[in-house]
């Protein structure tokens, strides 16, 4: 290893967690230890560090994080920290989440891993094995699966010997397993404001369709009928519908929206919340081809917020704070590994609520 890359991982290490053992370093790094005491020494000499018993401490002017004093260190080569992120798709939701962790990793010096598991358990459990193999800081995950406990994916959390933030998944399963900790959509609250909406406009017969097997459709349907409840309507399960992936059975999927329709109009439902995007869209086309005005006749409210706005009719929609989400697991991450938590060890889980994005159909 060459001297300079061997002083920008003590500065690294330095920063991350304030202080560094010598005899520790050297036994990680693979080095001697009379090679760390001499680069200890330099980056003293430089003012870049304080030299202690046994090792160092971060200077006054480098404190722990990432706004180090460049100019008097030169250019940093090194990230402060790499950090894992295995989500199921890159394609729908998760895009929103990875530019967020993505904006948090590029403003701390972060180096951000992506591995996308494409919902499967193997693929998910190589990607996590590969990151924890390369040596990394931090893992970020979403499982694909809605319930963590129990699962092997859990086992090789609860072992990776790193800090781990599951994002917009439940822990409360697996809170006895490992130090894990959270950072979700409160997608309870997110369903709560689509029907608080939909009944502030008159309507008193709200559906509920949720796309089938979806880690989201538990606490949508909560959320539904506790918004339902609060406002002394009735409970009426015949309401909320599962929906296949269209791509499953296209045609059977055209059949079920078609019979719901009927459905609708038979028993006087005015309005729907329709999780996903993509269902909501075929919904509205539709009515659009019966006839059916959105929204003076019936209103519809996606769920996602992802192509909601593209529609013949640009879709209402609850938005989920998916950057947000991907932001706060980043930092929440960093901060444990560099035990900046003003030595608070309490483990997190944090809720963010999403917005209700209002457009044409359900716009009065």
């Amino acid at each position: 290893m060459l001297p300079e890359d061997r002083k920008e991982l003590i500065l690294r290490e330095l920063a991350m967690r304030g202080s560094l053992n010598a005899a520790a370093f050297a036994a990680k790094a693979g080095i001697s230890g009379m090679t760390v005491r001499r680069d200890l020494a330099v980056l003293a000499d430089q003012g870049l560090l304080v030299r202690v018993h046994g090792g160092a401490v971060a200077a006054p002017s480098s404190a722990p994080g990432p706004q180090r004093n460049s100019k008097a260190s030169g250019p940093r080569r090194l990230p402060l920290a790499t950090i894992g992120m295995v989500v199921p798709s890159a394609s729908y939701y998760f895009p929103g989440v990875i530019r967020g962790a993505e904006a948090a990793a590029q403003e701390a010096g972060v180096r951000l891993v992506l591995g996308v598991s494409n919902y499967s358990v193997q693929e998910e459990q190589r990607q996590l094995r590969r990151l924890l193999d390369n040596g990394v800081d931090g893992i970020l995950v979403t499982p694909s699966e809605a319930a963590l406990g129990g699962t092997d994916t859990l086992a090789l959390l609860a072992g990776a010997g790193v800090p781990v933030v599951v994002v917009e998944r439940s822990i409360e399963d697996a809170l006895d397993d490992g130090e894990l900790e959270s950072v979700r959509s409160d997608h309870v609250r997110g369903a709560e404001i689509a029907v608080n909406h939909l009944l502030s406009l008159g309507h008193r017969k709200v559906a509920l369709c949720i796309r089938e097997g979806s880690p989201t459709a538990a606490p949508v349907v909560e959320g539904y009928h506790l918004a339902l409840r609060r406002a002394g309507m009735p409970h009426d399960e015949s309401l909320v519908h599962p929906l296949a992936r269209p791509r499953t059975d296209p045609a059977g999927h055209r059949a079920v929206v078609e019979s719901l329709l009927d459905r609708y109009a038979a028993e006087g439902v005015t309005a729907a919340i329709i999780h996903t995007d993509e269902d909501a869209l075929q919904f509205t086309n539709a009515c659009q081809e019966r006839r059916i005005r959105v929204p003076e006749d019936f209103a519809i409210v996606a769920y996602d917020d992802e192509i909601a706005a593209l529609g013949a009719v640009p879709l209402s929609a609850v938005a989920p704070p998916k950057f947000d989400v991907g932001y706060q697991a980043l930092v929440m991450c960093l901060n444990r590994i560099g035990g900046r938590r003003g030595g608070t060890g309490a483990l997190q889980r944090v809720s963010l609520s999403p917005a209700l994005v209002v457009r044409e159909s359900s716009r009065v």
